[in-house]
């Protein structure tokens, strides 16, 4: 059997992906119009699929030395260590690259797509061919829904909607004297870059063609759409918020993760748009949904403390253990920022019996109140005690002795209330004690006589 060398192989590859994604796109519907076009040569939209995938196929054949630029931009970004020490580098990497032609493929298509929109974006004078070109393969790539298209096609969305090429330099905040090596004569100034009409129309044009496509809208879109977030300017003209809702009733695990993390980063600009997902969220059905809701309290309330508290009421009782779980937990600050709202929950913790909610309620709260109630006014202690099972009973034991040695009054009251309500977890409470203190179980001698 003859031995082909990677290069050639990798080449052939990418004009076979390069075929399927302007086919797959082109067939999805009207290609978006590019942002940018001379009044004198306005836009010739392709004709027809067999005319667009020959044109797109051709340019990329004949450009040879391009190709070959690519892929030795592709290997120095992320051929592995091992190779690069190995014995002898060029074989390996031929074997190496062998094993990963698909991935390389991709990575190659990505950068000529990247090529292709610094010409279509230009503003001086965009290239409308090369627009067709770049747009119909960035849509066939993410209707794939690879992670290599995932994880690097994002910014081809930013450059669109803003009509900017893909080298365009953002907005970011200037050094100041704090800093080391500041120097005030070299200071860049950027302008604002804001969003460009025909730019936006595009990118909805592109996120709605995505949320249709079986793959794409489950493994690229939520996570897009959290991206998103991150530029305030956009989220008004891309429709974030319908996105969010639209996808989260068809997302589960990290998918629905991105759409509540996204809906979260939007409370401080969006907060009743917000607010309505979020409440929306937490009655929906899917576990992953609540789950990440409860992961989120704690960042929640410093925007709005009424719907954190509102949403962490419905979590402490939900029947889904992990939520439960992760929701008693926001406990932890919530006693550090309004006692009176740690004792109004946490009762409701201990009755629902999620032994796994108790266990984090011992131990990111208990230490907290017990500073601000020794005495237990609320008779908490003893209802933890006599529902926790024996991994709790080992942490609770240990604040009882703080107790003890603190104020032998309180520990003795706590002790007693076990005793009336439960007397076989007070024999319990008297054996734990034992094995960490005699001397502290002396003190309950009295009460397991019955005095």
């Amino acid at each position: 059997m003859v031995r082909r060398d990677a290069e050639p192989l990798i080449w052939e590859n990418c004009t076979i992906l390069l075929e399927k994604y302007v086919k797959n796109s082109f067939n999805q519907g009207k290609l978006p119009n590019p942002p940018l076009e001379l009044p004198d040569f306005p836009a010739q939209p392709p004709k027809s699929i067999d005319i667009l995938v020959s044109q797109t196929l051709g340019l990329f054949s004949i450009d040879k030395a391009g190709f070959k630029s690519k892929l030795s931009e592709i290997f120095d970004l992320i051929e592995p260590d091992y190779v690069k020490r190995h014995i002898d580098p060029e074989s390996e990497r031929e074997k190496w690259a062998g094993k990963n032609i698909e991935t390389i493929s991709k990575r190659i298509l990505i950068l000529q797509i990247r090529d292709w929109l610094l010409a279509g974006l230009d503003e001086s004078a965009p290239d409308t061919d090369r627009w067709y070109f770049a747009i119909s393969t960035f849509i066939g790539m993410c209707f794939e829904a690879s992670d290599v298209a995932k994880n690097h096609c994002f910014s081809f969305l930013i450059s669109i909607s803003m009509a900017q090429s893909p080298s365009f330099n953002r907005k970011h905040k200037s050094s100041g004297p704090h800093h080391i090596g500041w120097d005030p004569s070299s200071e860049t100034v950027y302008e604002d870059i804001s969003p460009h009409p025909s730019g936006v129309l595009a990118t909805n044009l592109i996120l709605d063609y995505l949320s249709l496509s079986t793959h794409s809208s489950k493994l690229i879109l939520p996570f897009w759409i959290e991206n998103l977030t991150t530029y305030s300017m956009l989220t008004a003209h891309l429709n974030l918020f319908l996105r969010i809702k639209t996808t989260l009733n068809e997302s589960t695990g990290v998918q629905s993760e991105a759409l509540i993390r996204a809906t979260v980063n939007l409370i401080s600009d969006f907060p009743e748009q917000s607010k309505e997902i979020l409440i929306y969220a937490v009655h929906n059905n899917e576990h992953s949904i609540r789950r990440s809701i409860a992961t989120s309290l704690p960042k929640l309330y410093s925007y709005d403390s009424k719907l954190t508290l509102h949403l962490l009421d419905i979590l402490l009782i939900d029947n889904d253990e992990t939520s439960c779980v992760v929701a008693t937990s926001a406990l932890g600050f919530i006693i550090r920022m309004d006692i009176n709202l740690f004792l109004i929950r946490a009762p409701k913790v201990i009755e629902k019996g999620n032994q796994k909610a108790m266990q984090i309620l011992i131990n990111s709260s208990i230490r907290e109140y017990i500073n601000y109630d020794i005495f237990d006014r609320i008779n908490l202690l003893p209802k933890l005690w006599i529902l926790c099972n024996e991994t709790s009973r080992s942490k609770l034991v240990s604040f009882m002795l703080e107790i003890a040695r603190v104020n032998p009054e309180s520990f003795l009251k706590i002790s007693k209330n076990i005793s009336n309500e439960d007397h076989n977890s007070f024999q319990e409470l008297y054996r734990w004690v034992g094995m960490r203190d005699m001397k502290t179980q002396e003190l309950l001698q009295k009460i397991k006589e019955g005095k």
